[in-house]
C-alpha cells in the first residue's frame, strides 16, 4: 500500500513539474516584447529583481492553474493557437505590470524585498481572472454582431 500511495505521489508531482515547464516555457516566450522593454528601463536593478521574480512566480502559477491544483476555471492548453494573441497580451501585461508595481516599491522603500513580494502578489492576483476573462472573450466571439 505505502508503494502505491507514493508512486502515485510522484505521478502527481511529476504532473505539476510538467505543466510548470511548459507554462514557463510559453510565459517567457510570449512576453518577450515586454523584456525588450525592460532591457532599456531605468533602475536595472530594481527590474531584474522584480522582472525575474513575476517571471517565476507567473510561470508556477500559470502550471498550478493549467494542471487545476488550485482550480479557476479552464485554462487553455500551451499550443492552443486560437488564444495564443489573448494569452500573449495578457502575460505581457501580467509581467509588465507586477514589475513596475515591485520596481517602484522597492524605490520608495530602499528595500530589495518587497521588489520580490509585490511582484509574487500582483502576477497570482491578476493571472486568477484569467479564464474568466478568456471565457468572456469566447462568449462575445460567439454572438452576432449588432450591425449584420
Amino acid at each position: 500500500m505505502a508503494e502505491n500511495t507514493s508512486r502515485t505521489l510522484l505521478q502527481r508531482v511529476d504532473r505539476w513539474l510538467d505543466h510548470t515547464f511548459f507554462a514557463a516555457m510559453e510565459v517567457n516566450v510570449l512576453v518577450l516584447p515586454v523584456l525588450w522593454f525592460l532591457l532599456v528601463a531605468a533602475h536595472p536593478v530594481a527590474v531584474s529583481l522584480s522582472a525575474m521574480t513575476t517571471l517565476v512566480v507567473a510561470s508556477v502559477a500559470v502550471g498550478t492553474f493549467r494542471g487545476r491544483y488550485v482550480d479557476v476555471g479552464r485554462w487553455p492548453k500551451p499550443g492552443h493557437l486560437a488564444t495564443l494573441p489573448v494569452r500573449a497580451a495578457y502575460y505581457g501585461v501580467v509581467v509588465a505590470l507586477a514589475t513596475w508595481g515591485g520596481v517602484q516599491v522597492q524605490l520608495v522603500t530602499g528595500s530589495p524585498w518587497p521588489g520580490v513580494g509585490v511582484p509574487a502578489v500582483v502576477s497570482v492576483g491578476v493571472l486568477l481572472a484569467f479564464p474568466r476573462l478568456l471565457a468572456r472573450f469566447e462568449r462575445l466571439a460567439r454572438v452576432d454582431p449588432v450591425w449584420t
